[in-house]
């Protein structure tokens, strides 16, 4: 996988917005789940209950009741997977030899033999060809 072409739904990714959208879609998918059992627990109660026997008509107009909240939170958990699979694969696509943010130093380095401004990566000045160790 190449670094360039990690992105989540047209997003483009790096290591630092994976790791926080892995986090973020955890907690999406316990609470989602969370929210599904307390979706059925009454219609869970009111199946074991000796007082509502026979009436399957009753359980059927609750679940067509609830199959938005159920729909729209399956898609929620279903992004969360997603999600969760994703950032895995864009966290194992890095090595932890190699250090992701890095930044140039901004004080400037001169050559001592001739004073012209050098940058870090230069091993030999440009005008005196003088080597930086």
């Amino acid at each position: 996988m190449n670094r360039n072409e990690n992105t989540w739904f047209g997003i483009k990714l790096n290591q630092r917005r994976a790791t926080n959208l892995f986090i973020l879609s955890i907690a999406g998918t316990l609470i989602t789940l969370v929210m599904l059992v307390q979706l059925f627990m009454p219609l869970v109660s009111m199946f074991l209950s000796p007082y509502y026997a026979e009436e399957l008509q009753y359980y059927f107009q609750i679940m067509l009741m609830n199959l938005p909240y159920l729909v729209v939170m399956i898609a929620g958990f279903a992004i969360s997977v997603y999600t969760l699979i994703k950032c895995r694969k864009i966290a194992q696509s890095y090595s932890e030899v190699i250090f992701t943010n890095t930044s140039k130093s901004r004080i400037a380095t001169f050559c001592s033999n001739c004073g012209n401004i050098r940058s870090e990566e230069e091993k030999f000045c440009k005008q005196c060809g003088q080597e930086f160790s």
